[in-house]
């Protein structure tokens, strides 16, 4: 054989294994490359160079309460001169984060760590209000001590973005150098994020054998068809495999990272273990409120449950949608039904005529980004009224009430329904309100509930009870749906310890990571580390090792620790943990209550100190500290911090509860009952105070007081 056909041979391997997207996927991908090309996963990051920077960079000045930053061009590179606390430093812009509605920029800093820029560039139109730097925050004033400020690490691009907005990214952060060497295979969201990445193998056993479905076969995929006397099309076909979803929820997810990046072909359950549907994330009828991304909307809708996937509305290679306007919806709706006057009120090609806008509102996120809401909730103007929700109607019709538009919708859908009882109940527990037992669990295994519902209501039932008897853990401990699987092995500690290990002992055998996780932290805070296989404490580990960038991921490292009775390195943790995210108040908190169990108050007072300092600000520092104040007999002193802490934090019930307590103590018992009864209407979880007002009330013998919380708490239990 000719030696130069096995170097042709080898170059051609070395260029699949090693080229791009265009230059690998796109010889005969074409169609796909070029709507990729389109796409912004095609653009979300990038080297900073003349050809990607949108911003203008023209010795163009902007300022922003106390930071003025100054864009301007050296050479080929793009500077900020940036001045802040009458400090000025001049920064390299590397790369380019994004493009559109608006483009961030990444900074390097010290240890291989990028931090994202406080000021963005608008690159929308300039009549839409764009082309034009903001700040990211343009209300607030960041300041240096503050955990949102640029360079601090909630905008550290290595552990909070990266592994969305590059292929095959590893952080690879070292925990002992507080410091990353990230590497990734792809700059941008490319062809492996979705696909794997591509072998020799592929090639070989792939590309060589395609070819084009035949009629027949397209039959036996299936279609949404839409029948003769139907408004909504139905599944016509094999039941659909929607697995594929996982790699969209990998990154359109609020998640927690249980390995080091993305593999496609991995369950989302086995990379991450997902936040649920709790306030203020979401509404309490599941509306989005903070930046969540889609999985949790989706996955609490109902076009979820009829088997709806990405790629039903969305083009799976530009990422935009398949029709424009209402036509999108129209694939599945039929339009003489919903397309219509008599359905939504509104003239024809009008705002308001727009499915999207009605059932699918927007929140803006980062100053310029509107994002859709993916749960399609009906507008429910009336839970406005009682939950302070918001609904479609009123974001449009400002200027009336939620009454107006709830009597307009009644008008128009008189055959309209409540709320589901599930639904009901679902809500006025994420509203604060407190259930029995009963009616917890049977909210729990209620299937009018979507999975992830169920989830969050089995994540809030320490919120309900103290303990959970067998007869109820054992049958959350073997749900069908992971999720509840996975918060009850969260909550197991409600269950008595034996009972509690039986079970445990089981989900460290599930099918998935996150649940495996889970069980294996609340068996070692059972101090049953022995019943965890090497695999499993290896899983433990590596998600431990995740977020030790930042705080959070410190305090959970620490709290394995302190629970195996490794209490050195839970200082060591909870230490590393403060200097990194010295605004993150909980690691002062875990560590002076450390100090506080090895008998050195010194110490712990040192430390809260050390923590208020950080964080003046913080009703939770300020809690902490008056509750050591409290336990070392300095009642007075305490109560100023409770005080401090309710001035910070009204709505939290703990604080108001405990506040009314000390003054109680200190003998203001007239001052504790009067902060109760106004106070008490705004509180998050009102049953406790108002039983500690009514106790109160009662023992000053106040008759008109004690009725004021009796009526209150029977309007309570009769719900």
């Amino acid at each position: 054989m000719n030696p130069k056909f096995w170097l042709l041979c080898f170059l051609l391997v070395s260029f699949h294994c090693f080229a791009s997207n265009e230059e690998q996927c796109g010889e005969c991908h074409s169609q796909a490359l070029n709507d990729w090309l389109a796409s912004d996963h095609s653009k979300a990051m990038d080297v900073a160079t003349e050809t990607t920077v949108l911003g203008d960079f023209n010795n163009v000045t902007f300022k922003h309460f106390n930071q003025e930053a100054t864009f301007y061009k050296k050479e080929k590179g793009f500077f900020v001169k940036f001045r802040e606390d009458k400090k000025t430093t001049s920064y390299e812009v590397s790369y380019v984060f994004g493009h559109f509605p608006l483009q961030e920029y990444l900074i390097k800093t010290e240890d291989g760590k990028m931090q994202v820029f406080p000021f963005a560039w608008d690159s929308r139109e300039k009549s839409s209000g764009g082309q034009k730097w903001y700040p990211i925050y343009p209300d607030e004033e960041i300041k240096s001590q503050d955990r949102l400020h640029w360079l601090q690490p909630l905008q550290n691009w290595n552990g909070m973005c990266a592994d969305c907005h590059s292929s095959g990214l590893k952080r690879n952060y070292d925990d002992e150098k507080d410091a990353f060497n990230t590497v990734w295979n792809e700059i941008n969201v490319s062809c492996q994020s979705c696909h794997n990445q591509i072998n020799d193998s592929h090639y070989a056993n792939n590309h060589s054998s395609l070819k084009a479905l035949s009629e027949s076969e397209q039959q036996d995929i299936g279609n949404w068809l839409l029948g003769k006397d139907k408004k909504i099309a139905t599944w016509e076909g094999p039941e659909r495999d929607n697995s594929f979803m996982e790699r969209c929820f990998a990154c359109h997810s609020l998640r927690t990272p249980l390995t080091d990046g993305i593999t496609p072909s991995e369950p989302f359950l086995s990379q991450f273990k997902p936040a649920l549907l709790t306030t203020p994330q979401y509404h309490v009828d599941g509306q989005i409120n903070d930046e969540v991304y889609v999985y949790g909307s989706f996955l609490q809708s109902k076009m979820f449950e009829a088997g709806v996937n990405c790629n039903d509305c969305h083009n799976p290679h530009t990422a935009k949608v398949k029709v424009e306007g209402n036509g999108l919806c129209l694939q599945c709706h039929k339009a003489s039904a919903y397309d219509d006057i008599k359905h939504h009120h509104h003239e024809p090609d009008s705002q308001g005529s727009q499915c999207v806008n009605c059932h699918m509102p927007t929140n803006t996120y980062m100053g310029v980004d509107e994002r859709r809401d993916h749960s399609f909730h009906i507008p429910a103007p009336h839970l406005t009224e009682k939950f302070g929700t918001p609904n479609a109607c009123n974001s449009c019709h400002e200027d009336k009430g939620p009454q107006w538009a709830q009597d307009n919708i009644d008008e128009w859908h008189s055959s309209s329904a409540p709320s589901h009882p599930a639904e009901m109940n679902y809500m006025l527990l994420l509203s604060g309100d407190t259930l029995t037992l009963n009616r917890h669990f049977s909210l729990a295994k209620n299937k009018a509930l979507p999975d992830i519902k169920r989830a969050t209501v089995v994540s809030l039932l320490p919120a309900s009870v103290q303990t959970l008897t067998y007869k109820y853990a054992k049958i959350l401990a073997n749900d069908e749906s992971p999720l509840v699987r996975l918060a009850f092995a969260d909550i197991s500690f409600l269950v008595d310890k034996q009972r509690r290990i039986e079970l445990l002992k089981t989900l460290l055998a599930d099918k998935y990571k996150a649940i495996r996780v889970s069980a294996a932290e609340q068996l070692i805070a059972s101090r049953e580390v022995a019943l965890i296989s090497a695999k499993v404490l290896d899983e433990l580990y590596e998600a431990s090792q995740q977020s030790l960038w930042r705080g959070e991921g410190n305090l959970n490292a620490s709290l394995i620790q302190a629970n195996k009775g490794n209490f050195k390195k839970a200082k060591d943790f909870l230490e590393a943990g403060i200097s990194r995210d010295p605004f993150f108040e909980p690691n002062y908190i875990n560590l002076a209550n450390l100090y506080r169990s090895l008998g050195n108050n010194a110490l712990e007072a040192a430390t809260l100190k050390k923590g208020i300092d950080a964080n003046q600000h913080s009703s939770l520092m300020h809690y902490a500290e008056g509750m050591r104040l409290i336990r070392s007999q300095d009642l007075n002193t305490a109560i100023t911090h409770f005080i401090t802490a309710t001035d910070i934090e009204p709505t939290n019930s703990n604080y108001l509860y405990i506040l009314s307590l000390a003054l109680d103590k200190a003998g203001k018992t007239q001052r504790a009952i009067e902060l109760l009864k106004i106070q008490s209407p705004s509180v998050e979880g009102r049953y406790e105070v108002l039983q500690l007002g009514l106790a109160l009330s009662q023992k000053m013998g106040l008759n008109d007081e004690f009725t004021y919380f009796r009526k209150e708490l029977e309007k309570i239990q009769r719900l």
